[in-house]
């Protein structure tokens, strides 16, 4: 069974770091055309339309999406894909609704009011996300990661060609704005084509007393998991909202680059080896604990080995690399790479296994507590920092430390959870 399973894993893995990892590159190698098209207060801006998004992204599907994979029957299963649409139509109709009337008070209490002639992007790039997230993990149930794969590889480069040629045409935010909605959705058709006779056949089995069980029968997802996601988007957007405020765009741009470049080797661990680790432990099913507990282990062990020399390089040479790769410019963000790698190094380790082992085992009260526990350490950090008048390298390296201990001690509750099923 470890061999089997393993092997499965591996491959599944294989499929997923072959379209995240062409994709990245594509972002990587264009990252300096891009970076000399824009300037940082506009990077700055595009990571608070980003930021703003992140904090819609948890009401597409009110989290629904993620028990498309776990029910073994094919007809709850289409009726999961069909309960996600309609949360997913009904929430874009609200939110585009309160924009339409109220977005220069909802921006400004972003502080963000330089988006406001860009407030009808929001909702646009709300569907979109939405649907892409219930495709992938229509993907994740049938296990067809190559299908993954080649979306991705798909949306970073719709997302590339149009920041470049907006760029060059001189279109300003507006094109590092559509740029990224396309990186985050693009590739949809390749979906609707690859499972287009599947929805056809299905669609006879939607039933609306189906999907009130399916509302019904995962309404923990919505009770815990948007809190959840709210709370840890939260603390993922405070550090950009703060330095805007604090610092200004140009800091904030600074930042935003260095978590850019520093999340392609995170997002590829998270994003990839999650979706295989989730989709092989949805297969096994919550019964078999101690083949779940040692395949996590052997991956975590695994994960921690990869990443940990390319981010020792970043830590000793961040600043370097930045300042030839990106130009003179862009030195700040390297000294902001070298100490947040601290930090990412931990996030790396446990963010791949972490989703599916709370969802499996349908731990989402634990994982609401440990995400207020992440957003009070990251409040705090920034708090210390704000009262003390720290610089902005000082900020950076109480936030990346505090983050670091709050990881470590996340890793530790996933093996206290195995060991208590056990």
């Amino acid at each position: 069974m470890k061999s089997e399973v393993d092997n499965n894993l591996f491959k599944n893995i294989i499929k997923l770091l072959s379209g995240a990892g062409v994709g990245s590159a594509v972002g990587f190698l264009a990252a300096p055309v891009i970076t000399r098209l824009y300037t940082p207060a506009d990077f700055g801006l595009l990571a608070l339309f980003s930021s703003i998004c992140v904090l819609c992204y948890p009401f597409c599907t009110l989290k629904y999406s993620l028990a498309i994979p776990l029910h073994t029957d094919e007809r709850i299963s289409i009726n999961s894909v069909a309960a996600c649409l309609l949360v997913l139509c009904v929430n874009t109709v609200i939110l585009g609704f309160i924009l339409c009337f109220f977005h220069s008070s909802v921006l400004s209490f972003f502080d963000a009011l330089r988006l406001d002639v860009f407030w009808y992007y929001i909702p646009v790039a709300f569907f979109l996300y939405g649907v892409s997230e219930i495709l992938s993990y229509y993907s994740i149930r049938y296990r067809r990661f190559s299908t993954i794969a080649t979306v991705s590889v798909v949306q970073k480069i719709v997302g590339v060609l149009t920041k470049i040629s907006m760029g060059l045409f001189r279109f300003g935010v507006t094109g590092l704005l559509l740029g990224n909605i396309l990186a985050e959705s693009g590739g949809l058709s390749l979906y609707i084509r690859t499972y287009w006779k599947r929805f056809k056949v299905g669609i006879a089995y939607v039933k609306l007393s189906k999907i009130c069980f399916v509302l019904k029968r995962y309404t923990d997802f919505p009770r815990y998991r948007i809190p959840s996601q709210i709370l840890l988007n939260t603390a993922g957007s405070l550090p950009i909202l703060y330095f805007t405020w604090h610092f200004g765009t140009g800091a904030t741009g600074q930042l935003s680059l260095a978590l850019s470049i520093l999340s392609l080797p995170v997002t590829i661990g998270c994003t990839c080896v999650g979706r295989a680790f989730y989709g092989e432990i949805a297969a096994l099913g919550k019964e078999k604990r101690k083949e779940i507990f040692s395949l996590t282990l052997r991956i975590m062990i695994k994960l921690l080995a990869i990443i940990i020399v390319p981010f020792l390089l970043i830590l000793c040479f961040g600043s370097w690399l930045f300042l030839n790769f990106f130009g003179p410019e862009w030195t700040l963000s390297g000294v902001f790479a070298r100490y947040m790698s601290l930090y990412l190094i931990f996030r790396f380790v446990y963010s791949p296994v972490s989703d599916g082992i709370f969802n499996v085992f349908e731990c989402q009260k634990i994982l609401f507590w440990l995400e207020v526990s992440r957003l009070t350490i990251v409040v705090m950090s920034l708090l210390v920092a704000f009262l003390y008048g720290f610089s902005v390298i000082d900020t950076i390296i109480i936030y990346s430390l505090a983050l670091m201990v709050q990881y470590l001690l996340s890793i530790i509750l996933v093996f206290y959870i195995l060991k208590k099923m056990i």
